[in-house]
């Protein structure tokens, strides 16, 4: 039903500013589709080349057809993006996987379109209180990485040194989302990590003392928030007096004590990088101990739902942006330790042909991101849209697997 060619698709949902797109169908749940048949179905959706060409084109009409600084979050219910404003935790995605596509094909239209979108965030330096990580890193650090730019070195440096003040020696943490002032309320959450790779950066471009900083986190966490089993809990309360931890709880999963799908993706991405930056073998274990725990737990298709302590069938909604998390950590574990590379390999593959499937891809809907069926966050109502961060991350996965295993034609 979902078939037909790129150009088909992007002319039911060509990005045009203003104007309103036709009334949707909204897609219907993803059924408990088993992997060999998702890859089947795969196949038959994808008849005009790898899902990548229909990744970019989806890029290419969101990015020329709205304007900065209004950065597409999640999808409205009609299909269209909803947009904020550079503040956002959620602003760099877009730019971020821009750079990614002029990363496999060095067109300079990509570049432009990079920078055009990466402009507005140069301010987000000094921001105190957002995932500097994610905003920061994956623009102007991967912009100096890709093309050797000082002037993104230096803004994306700037952005570190913000990050680094957020840290309580006392606690061995940086700190999200609260009030300094209250000594009982340091919040911190398994998220964190994904802002570690800005300071490991940093620490290779002169502020050597920030992979103390970035290292002290991951222990802490490590120790912390990363239960026995492998499993993850989403926050810890500190009393930033004594160090004291005080409790552990979620905002976004479904009860302080299950696991939250997205979050268990973030831990299993986070201790890979750092591994990767330090060679210190207990984050190789934790990343493998997560991704051990969330590949065992998913269901039948691969895909998890929201949180991994619901029940395991619809109406639950499904997260596809965790599995696309997962996928490009498991992706970048297979490349770190050799001896298990197979098996990431396969756990990847079994993720994202299920992404490429019509269950899951928006081709021939209105939906204006690549992927349908996230869920943001649930309890604040975001769930079941395509959201620009799962985006930003099967992209990635696609680069990996391309450079890594071959053709995205494969997962078909």
């Amino acid at each position: 039903m979902r078939q037909g060619l790129v150009a088909a698709a992007l002319a039911a949902v060509a990005v045009t500013g203003c104007s309103a797109p036709p009334a949707p169908t909204a897609p219907p749940a993803p059924s408990e589709t088993p992997v060999a048949t998702a890859r089947d179905a795969s196949a038959a959706a994808d008849p005009a080349g790898p899902v990548l060409t229909f990744a970019d084109a989806r890029l290419a009409a969101t990015a020329d057809g709205l304007a900065p600084p209004a950065y597409p979050v999640r999808t409205n219910p009609d299909g269209t993006w909803l947009t904020k404003d550079a503040e956002d935790w959620t602003a760099g995605f877009l730019p971020a996987a821009l750079w990614r596509v002029f990363e496999r094909t060095q067109d300079p239209v990509w570049r432009d379109r990079a920078e055009r979108w990466q402009a507005p965030l140069a301010s987000e330096t000094t921001h105190d209180d957002t995932d500097l990580g994610f905003k920061m890193f994956m623009t102007f650090a991967v912009d100096h990485q890709l093309t050797g730019d000082e002037s993104a070195k230096q803004t994306a440096l700037a952005a570190a040194d913000t990050l680094a003040a957020r840290f309580n020696p006392t606690v061995g943490l940086i700190r999200v989302w609260d009030d300094r002032d209250d000594a009982e309320k340091y919040q911190v959450n398994i998220d964190a990590m994904m802002n570690l790779e800005l300071l490991y950066w940093a620490g290779q471009n002169g502020r050597p003392q920030y992979t103390d900083i970035a290292n002290r986190h991951a222990q802490r966490t490590m120790t912390d928030l990363v239960r026995p089993d492998g499993s993850t809990s989403m926050f810890g309360g500190y009393d930033q007096r004594t160090g004291a931890l005080q409790r552990t709880y979620t905002m976004q999963g479904f009860k302080d004590d299950s696991t939250w799908a997205r979050g268990q993706a973030w831990a299993i991405y986070g201790f890979a990088t750092a591994y990767r930056y330090t060679q210190d073998p207990r984050y190789l274990e934790t990343a493998h101990r997560t991704a051990d725990w969330f590949t065992g737990h998913l269901p039948p298709d691969r895909v998890p739902y929201w949180d991994f302590d619901v029940p395991q069938a619809p109406p639950e909604p499904r997260d596809t942006s965790a599995a696309a998390i997962a996928s490009s950590a498991l992706l970048e574990l297979s490349q770190l330790d050799p001896a298990r590379a197979a098996g990431d390999v396969d756990a990847a593959r079994g993720m994202l042909t299920s992404l490429s499937s019509p269950e899951y891809l928006s081709r021939n809907t209105p939906f204006r991101s690549i992927l349908i069926h996230g869920t943001q966050n649930l309890p604040e109502g975001q769930q079941d849209s395509g959201i620009m961060f799962g985006d930003y991350y099967f992209v990635e996965a696609l680069n990996r697997w391309e450079r890594q295993v071959g053709p995205s034609a494969q997962l078909g």
